[in-house]
Parts: structure tokens; C-alpha cells; sequence
């Protein structure tokens, strides 16, 4: 039998989803890093592919200076659910520089942002605005100030080199060109509906999500039945997949599929995963 798992990106972008938690003050989200974290410990047994930026962060719980060519899947749900750009930058940035310090990242986070976030929240929109506006707010940036708000030290070096590119872009025109290289953004540019073709083998699952995104949007989603208790004892994934059934803070209801020496196979209500023994 053929067992089909969803893409790493998919899972990434449901990941992001689920680490959202409404601000009960305000409408906007925020990017729960503790939750996330949590997330991610159990996602090291389950996801579907290899990526140098993800294993190094389970592996060592640090950022490495690579560029992450998989940020725009992680960043989308934050960008979606936000309608305030001072709020969807901080959150989008705890993200980024949690996996990775690399200047080419951290602007690819501000001109998709911008991009998303305009494309969201505005009409008549042409190329020319999204550039513009993509250019003010890399100017309006300010990567000292971040770094200090998030209590992070880096090298003055990687400062000083993302300082530079900032400046080549703001003075340049390969914004164009960098955001041909974001499936999202390129999209919008064409005006196609990216994000089901990137995720068109798990269109129900992004159905569902995209509409329960949209009401983390609105501010209709009580941030209190997001909240799972930091004292709440979670069991270890390998441990409770000695059994055929099981529940899981993080995952579910969960059943097992298959089972051999090689892989277990298990299925909750976001499809099929696979942990290899």
C-alpha cells in the first residue's frame, strides 16, 4: 500500500498555525516561541524531509547563519493573521531570528511581509506600490533595535553585512527579483492562487486552516482554549506510540496505521505521519 505523507512545507506552515495565540487586548497574534519549541520536539520524530536550518535548530537549539529557503512556509500564518504591521513585524522577526541570523533571511521576512500584508490590505494594488512600500519598510527597519527588543547578541560583522545589503536593495531594483524567488509573493505578483497549488495534495487541511487563520484575523478565537498548560506533563511521542491508540496535547486523537521494525505509521486529523525507529 502507498501511503502519502504531507510535503515538509506543509508542515511547517501548520506548525506556524498552530503556535498562534490571540492578544486578549487587542486584535493580532502572537507568535507563542515556547509553544513552538514544544512543538517542534515532537515534530523532530515526525517530519517528512531534510533540511539543514530545522535539524540544526533541533539538533542545537540555536540559529545558524545559513539562508532558510523554507522561512516564507513558516511565516505565512503569522502574516495572515496579523492586520497591524507593528505587530506583524515583531512576530514575524521572534520567528526568523530563531532559526537563522543570515541578512538575506531577515530582509526576505520584511519585503514578503510587506508584500502579503499590503496584498491583504489594500486595493488597486500594482507592482509599483508593493515595491515602494516593500523599500519603506526596510528603511523603517531597524535590526539593532530588534535584536535588542528579543535580548539577542550577534557579531557586529553580520550587523555591519546586513546594513550593506539593506542599502544595495533600497537603492536597487532586485526587490523584483528576490521575490521571485518566494513562491507566495511570485503569485501575487501573477495573480494566481499560490498557496493552493503549493498545497494542493492537502487542500481540505488547508481549507480548514486558512478559515480558522482568518478568525485568529478577526479576533473571534478566545485565547484562552489555545493555551495548553506549560505544567502539563507531556509524554514522550515514542512512548505513547507503543500503543495502537493514543492522545497527544500536540497532535490528537492518533491511531496507529502500521507498525515494523523500520517505521511506525499513525493518522490524526491533519493525515498521515511517519516516525522512523
Amino acid at each position: 500500500m502507498l501511503y502519502q505523507f504531507a510535503s515538509l512545507e506543509f508542515q511547517l506552515f501548520l506548525l506556524s498555525t498552530k503556535s498562534l495565540i490571540p492578544y486578549e487586548d487587542r486584535i493580532g497574534c502572537m507568535f507563542d516561541t515556547n509553544r513552538y519549541k514544544k512543538e517542534l520536539e515532537v515534530f523532530a520524530y515526525y517530519k517528512n524531509g531534510k533540511n539543514d536550518i530545522i535539524d540544526c535548530y533541533i539538533k542545537n537549539k540555536r540559529p545558524t547563519l545559513k539562508e532558510d529557503e523554507l522561512l516564507e512556509y513558516k511565516l505565512l500564518p503569522i502574516i495572515i493573521a496579523n492586520t497591524n504591521w507593528n505587530t506583524l513585524e515583531d512576530e514575524v522577526m521572534k520567528l526568523t531570528l530563531m532559526y537563522t541570523y543570515n541578512k538575506h533571511s531577515i530582509i526576505n521576512s520584511i519585503i514578503l511581509s510587506s508584500v502579503i500584508f499590503n496584498y491583504m490590505n489594500l486595493d488597486n494594488l500594482n507592482i509599483d506600490i508593493l515595491k515602494n512600500a516593500s523599500k519603506e519598510r526596510l528603511i523603517e527597519f531597524s535590526l539593532v533595535e530588534c535584536l535588542k527588543k528579543y535580548n539577542i547578541q550577534i557579531d557586529k560583522k553580520l550587523i555591519i553585512e546586513f546594513e550593506q545589503e539593506r542599502i544595495n536593495i533600497i537603492g536597487g531594483e532586485n526587490i523584483i527579483e528576490r521575490l521571485s524567488k518566494l513562491k507566495s509573493a511570485e503569485h501575487i505578483y501573477n495573480n494566481r492562487k499560490g498557496m493552493k497549488k503549493v498545497y494542493k495534495e492537502n487542500e481540505l487541511i488547508l481549507k480548514n486552516f486558512t478559515s480558522y487563520i482568518f478568525k485568529l484575523r478577526k479576533g473571534i478565537i478566545n485565547p484562552e482554549k489555545l493555551i495548553i498548560n506549560n505544567n502539563n506533563n507531556i509524554r514522550d511521542l515514542k512512548e505513547l506510540l507503543r500503543n495502537n491508540e493514543f492522545n497527544h496535547p500536540f497532535l490528537g486523537k492518533c491511531k496507529i496505521i502500521k507498525r515494523n521494525d523500520k517505521e511506525i505509521i499513525f493518522r490524526n486529523k491533519l493525515g498521515l505521519l511517519k516516525v522512523n525507529i
